[in-house]
């Protein structure tokens, strides 16, 4: 693999072109952590709105009809349905992980599989997350990608 990374001050937006013989595992990780690394949501904490990079955000939860970001120190509270963000997060490395949380992948540290055909994951910062044996199987397809 070759990489290549030319300067040019003069264009507007950063174009990022993979050339590949083929799609594999590797190159699907590298295209999800660049879209997950351009995209921002906005969330509010004590009031204020905030820029969040998605990369930074740990997981979404919906709680009492309100959606949370959770990132390293901070929990912003954001204006999207799940069901939005499921959509809109799609080519990314957010996947649904039980009925009210969307797991950044990214942020898992290692999984260890549990009864019932449910799936431990523990994120890098130590946190717990079940994923639940509905979600199981396309959470095994998109760790493979």
């Amino acid at each position: 693999m070759r990489l290549q990374i030319d300067e040019i001050p003069s264009i507007e937006e950063t174009e990022i072109i993979i050339r590949c013989n083929k799609i594999d595992s590797k190159i699907n990780r590298i295209s999800n952590y660049i879209r997950t690394s351009y995209i921002t949501i906005n969330g509010k904490l004590d009031g204020e709105n905030h820029i969040i990079n998605l990369s930074d955000i740990y997981y979404f939860e919906a709680v009492e009809n309100r959606v949370f970001a959770y990132v390293e120190k901070n929990v912003y509270e954001v204006n999207y349905k799940l069901q939005e963000l499921t959509v809109m997060l799609a080519k990314t490395s957010f996947l649904q992980v039980a009925r009210t949380i969307i797991l950044n992948i990214n942020m898992i540290d290692h999984v260890s599989t549990l009864v019932n055909g449910r799936i431990g994951a523990v994120l890098v910062n130590g946190e717990k997350m079940i994923i639940t044996r509905v979600y199981a199987r396309e959470f095994k397809k998109k760790l493979m990608e």
